[in-house]
């Protein structure tokens, strides 16, 4: 039988690149056009808002011409799912709520209370950015019932999967339980402008967590408990 050759069988032994390394890999990549767009469009409709932000405005940010934007987004509305989209994928205590195959019901406590973190500005300001186009424009409306839709079902999903396996309350309606927790999400946006002082406040972190808890159906006696590194993070701590 012929031997592999020594390169062959060093190819085969290479160790996988770990997780870890492929995102240092890719943020160490310079940032395609695309991304560029997200990134500047991010800034803007937090700063000034989706009405108050123009195509224009975003593409000079970006570095390229108002023309060539549209290769890339057909509509303002278009961008602005994207930008909500990227938020949440690149935020540290997000559950990737748009990655359906990858929520777990126990991880839905502690992300509606990390929701009200210092770190988490952003994206309490896009999705209330977000749902006030909405009331304006109808293509805006159309996207964001799109994407409230897929989270409220995917939620739904590991919710009665949750329910299925007795880790909480089978009696509830996953459904309504779901939405509920959209609403939820949708309220402590609001905390920049309503209740400031409770951004990062530990306590106020554990109460969210705690009660959310609860609406979901989950037994006191096992009820999730927040990580304590995810916790510091979500609280605003730097210290690690």
């Amino acid at each position: 039988m012929k031997k592999a050759s020594t390169k062959t069988r060093a190819a085969k032994h290479k160790p996988a690149r770990s997780n870890r390394a492929r995102v240092a890999e890719a943020s160490a990549a310079p940032a395609s056009t695309r991304d560029r767009i997200v990134r500047s469009a991010t800034h803007l409709f937090a700063t000034l808002g989706f009405a108050h932000t123009s195509m224009p405005a975003i593409a000079k940010r970006s570095g390229i011409t108002p023309g060539a934007i549209y290769r890339h987004f057909a509509s303002k509305a278009q961008l602005l799912i994207e930008v909500v989209r990227y938020a949440l994928e690149t935020l540290p205590t997000s559950v990737r709520m748009l990655e359906p195959a990858r929520i777990e019901a126990s991880e839905l406590p502690e992300f509606a209370a990390s929701y009200a973190s210092p770190g988490h500005q952003l994206i309490r300001q896009l999705s209330l950015e977000i749902h006030a186009a909405g009331s304006r424009e109808r293509d805006v409306m159309k996207l964001l019932g799109k994407v409230n839709e897929e989270a409220a079902q995917a939620i739904r999903r590991s919710i009665a999967a949750a329910q299925a396996g007795g880790e909480i309350d089978g009696t509830l309606d996953a459904d309504f339980s779901a939405r509920f927790f959209l609403v939820t999400i949708m309220g402590l946006s609001h905390l920049d402008t309503l209740e400031p002082q409770l951004i990062g406040d530990a306590a106020w972190h554990d109460f969210v967590l705690r009660r959310v808890a609860a609406a979901l159906g989950f037994d006191a006696r096992k009820r999730p408990k927040a990580n304590s590194n995810h916790r510091r993070a979500a609280l605003g701590d730097a210290s690690d």
